[in-house]
């Protein structure tokens, strides 16, 4: 057992994460760093969210069994070996997941900067993004297995949030309102949103909460009917088709973003009165989304 160059005590030690399948992984058999410890750091000197946390956490583990070496041994050819096994058979975001952990985990947490300065991360060229039309939705949405799904879709179309702040979300039926959780770390934000007539409608017809589900049961159910309709349809992409649909009916840029979760705290803070939730409510209520009506 040793420290680190930031002062961080180094042990024989695995995650206490489990592996995908559910099974707890052994024991390193070389001198590696206590994951626990890294995963304390990524929470707090770092601020990231506790889904972020488990995936650096996992790209960690991989790396080090990958490697095979005492943390102490490890050098840019390691590394750059990894890397390129990596870029030859994993997607272009896979890549760029598994350099930013490394990036935290080289530079921030064991002070050695150095050894992964010179590693950049790829540019990601922008392809123009073809959203479904309506009629592709409607198909879609008549596929879906349960009017559960059904009101998740319609939701998540009109209203902009991400799948997470739909299922952990307080509503306001009175209002028509979302009240999502706040994110627990710093890169995302919420504040509120709304969602539509056909979303009350829905809504109203079924016994019990619709969101008590997980994020990864409705991308299995999503991901279920996108191959039996051969239709690409995600919780992202219904985002994206709510901010097309908004930006359509001329709600300013800000607002849209605003209900997107894309404005920053201290701006919502400072301009409070442009961003209340009952000037909001006019803004949306205004823009009137339909999609099946």
């Amino acid at each position: 057992m040793g420290l680190s160059p930031s002062g961080v005590r180094i042990s024989l030690s695995a995650s206490s994460f489990s592996q995908d399948d559910g099974s707890k992984k052994s024991d390193f058999s070389n001198d590696c760093i206590n994951t626990k410890e890294f995963e304390k750091f990524l929470l707090v000197q770092r601020n990231l969210n506790k889904a972020t946390v488990k995936n650096h956490v996992r790209y960690l583990d991989i790396f080090l069994k990958s490697v095979s070496k005492d943390i102490q041994d490890i050098d840019v050819n390691d590394i750059q070996d990894f890397l390129l096994g990596i870029k030859e058979k994993r997607t272009l975001a896979t890549y760029k997941n598994y350099l930013s952990m490394l990036k935290i985990f080289f530079r921030d947490f064991m002070s050695k900067g150095d050894m992964i300065k010179d590693f950049k991360f790829p540019r990601q060229d922008v392809k123009p993004k073809f959203l479904p039309s309506k009629k592709d939705l409607k198909i879609f949405f008549d596929a879906l297995p349960s009017l559960k799904y059904k009101i998740i879709f319609i939701a998540l179309a009109s209203s902009g949030l991400r799948i997470s702040e739909l299922l952990n979300a307080t509503i306001d039926r009175n209002k028509r309102m979302f009240m999502p959780e706040s994110h627990d770390g710093g890169t995302k934000k919420s504040w509120v949103a709304f969602y539509n007539e056909e979303t009350d409608n829905l809504m109203e017809s079924y016994k019990g909460n619709p969101f008590e589900t997980s994020r990864n049961t409705v991308a299995h159910v999503f991901k279920e009917t996108s191959n039996k309709t051969g239709l690409n349809i995600s919780a992202q992409t219904l985002r994206s088709i709510f901010a097309h649909e908004m930006g359509l009916k001329q709600t300013p840029d800000r607002y849209i973003d605003a209900f997107c979760g894309r404005v920053p705290a201290n701006i919502l803070s400072k301009h409070y009165s442009d961003f209340s939730p009952e000037v909001l409510y006019k803004i949306y209520a205004k823009a009137d989304l339909k999609f099946f009506i």
